[in-house]
């Protein structure tokens, strides 16, 4: 282990870069900051160790007035933590930390949750970075990551997180077991592979198909009628660059779906499926609160790019640590928004942020919050009449407050 811990170090000290470069090249406005980026183009050269880890910061002094006199601290200290932050998510990971019930699980799966968990938040890393320079969350972070969370759920179907089911007779000791799609309930036979009907293949499909929609750069402009907005609908898709791109991603995920349905293990089509839950019932928690919020407060509450990092987690470990993440996030941006509107008198803040920290806290605690949140979950097929009445409810409410707001101070 002590080997595989110095590994972690050495790949760290590579991982940190890579997340720094991800930061400023793959943002909506990239800025040429990554000793791995093109040079800008004032500058003729960079110092020779400039693209070390960590150290290469400090010799980049001359480059203050270009980015900015504390440019260079933030990636320094992403790249200083990164291979310390991977030895200790091994180490938690490793020890069954995250297992409910204390019960051991093979090795094996231990890795590949670690790996999981790796991914996940370097990726988050990422999209938390990015949204707090541009509160924007590029597609560039989040499409690759639910293809991955998909694919790795399927390959991997271990490295979900997991839940204790006690044993069936009192004298025996019960076991962990991965969360999936219909959790704390069990699998529904209905969703298998060679049911009747082949329905967990036609919702597989369905969540895939509503994700690939999702993504697409849709523009409803209804200011000369249904009609005409349907028509410039369509028209936008058909001439908006990444229609055809997404198209493709479509029929390639149809034909990947289709074919794990008929050829993998139970096993894997369950973490395959799970995924795939994660991906439509994540987002449309999220979709849902953004158009409710945006219909009551007239304003954006939420960006499209917060729907797609959720559906990406979801991707990863289903869609119940989205929604358990979702409801958590508040309290982690409430003291960051209060000090910010005391300082700089800015009530404005990305929420991505606080639903990444929020989601590493679910994942890190999942032995001991799970047991409790568990028992408010129903079956997915169940739950979303009660969101949907749940966000008539939250509008109804925000549209209240706004009125009386409006009617108080003149403004919304």
């Amino acid at each position: 282990m002590v080997a595989f811990e110095i590994g972690l170090l050495v790949f760290g000290l590579l991982l940190g870069p890579c997340i720094n470069f991800a930061i400023y090249e793959f943002a909506y406005y990239p800025r040429q900051i990554s000793p791995w980026q093109a040079l800008p183009k004032v500058l003729a050269a960079r110092p020779a160790l400039a693209r070390l880890p960590v150290v290469g910061w400090l010799t980049r002094f001359d480059e203050i007035k270009l980015h900015g006199r504390v440019f260079w601290i933030r990636p320094l200290l992403i790249e200083l933590a990164t291979p310390w932050c991977l030895i200790a998510l091994y180490r938690f990971v490793s020890s069954g930390a995250a297992i409910p019930g204390g019960i051991a699980v093979p090795a094996d799966s231990l890795f590949h949750q670690f790996y999981a968990f790796a991914i996940l938040i370097a990726l988050m890393v990422v999209a938390t970075f990015i949204d707090f320079d541009e509160r924007t969350i590029p597609d560039w972070i989040t499409l690759p990551g639910t293809v991955l969370g998909m694919v790795g759920g399927t390959v991997f179907p271990d490295w979900r997180l997991y839940e204790f089911l006690p044993a069936v007779f009192p004298a025996l000791m019960g076991t962990a077991a991965p969360v999936h799609a219909n959790s704390p309930n069990t699998w529904s036979v209905e969703w298998s592979q060679g049911a009747a009907g082949a329905f967990g293949l036609w919702l597989g499909l369905f969540f895939w198909s509503g994700w690939c929609f999702g993504m697409a750069d849709r523009r409803w402009i209804d200011r000369r009628g249904l009609q005409k907005a349907v028509i410039y609908f369509f028209a936008a898709l058909r001439r908006s660059p990444s229609t055809r791109l997404l198209l493709v991603i479509w029929g390639v995920g149809v034909v990947g779906i289709a074919v794990a349905y008929f050829t993998v293990s139970p096993f894997r089509w369950q973490g395959l499926l799970s995924s795939l839950f994660g991906i439509g019932l994540g987002g449309v928690l999220v979709w849902g609160f953004r158009l409710v919020a945006r219909w009551a407060m007239g304003q954006e509450a939420l960006g499209f790019g917060d729907v797609t990092l959720m559906a990406m987690i979801g991707a990863f470990f289903g869609w119940q640590v989205v929604w358990i993440a979702f409801f958590l996030a508040p309290f982690f941006g409430l003291a960051f928004v209060l000090i910010a509107w005391l300082v700089t008198g800015d009530n404005a803040t990305p929420f991505g942020p606080y639903l990444c920290a929020a989601t590493v806290y679910a994942m890190l605690n999942w032995a001991n919050l799970w047991g409790a949140s568990s028992l408010l979950f129903l079956p997915p097929l169940l739950i979303l009449p009660i969101l949907l009445g749940l966000l008539l409810m939250l509008g109804a409410m925000l549209w209240g407050v706004q009125t009386v707001k409006m009617l108080l101070f003149g403004s919304r």
